[in-house]
């Protein structure tokens, strides 16, 4: 099964990822005592509208094309400038499965949140951290996602 891997950049020493990570974990815990324990679908939605939660505005588009095989989708950014905003680009499979969504929202968000400094590891941190779960199981929720939308 392949994990969904962002096309980030190696992080300049530990001392930036440490702050990143901490940071990432940091607003996780600050949106989840925002919006609760019930973390759904239109609650995700509402968060994308807040500034605090979402740096930049995003939008979600729903596509087949363009997704790399293996990954559930991308996220781009609308032009050169961030305030411009982002569209976070899902595999077409997901459109109806809103129990699903917010997970795969949530691990997209740090390349809104921190662009080229995000990693793989900081999103499952802060998207396990919003929804209250452990960070393997998490990840084995976005690896069972990616397999079915692929047919694995």
């Amino acid at each position: 099964m392949a994990q969904q891997k962002p096309k980030v950049k190696k992080r300049a020493g530990k001392v930036i990822h440490s702050a990143v990570s901490q940071h990432a974990l940091e607003k996780a815990k600050e949106i989840r005592t925002r919006y609760g324990d019930e973390i759904d679908y239109r609650t995700v939605l509402s968060m994308l509208e807040d500034r605090k939660s979402v740096r930049y505005p995003v939008n979600i588009r729903f596509v087949s094309e363009g997704i790399e095989p293996g990954m559930f989708g991308k996220t781009e950014p609308v032009s050169d400038n961030p305030e411009d905003g982002y569209t976070i680009l899902l595999h077409s499979y997901y459109k109806n499965r809103h129990d699903d969504i917010p997970a795969l929202i949530l691990y997209q968000l740090v390349l809104v949140n921190y662009g080229d400094l995000a990693t793989a590891n900081d999103a499952e941190i802060f998207g396990a951290t919003v929804l209250g779960m452990d960070r393997d199981a998490y990840y084995n929720q976005i690896a069972s996602l990616v397999d079915a939308a692929w047919g694995c």
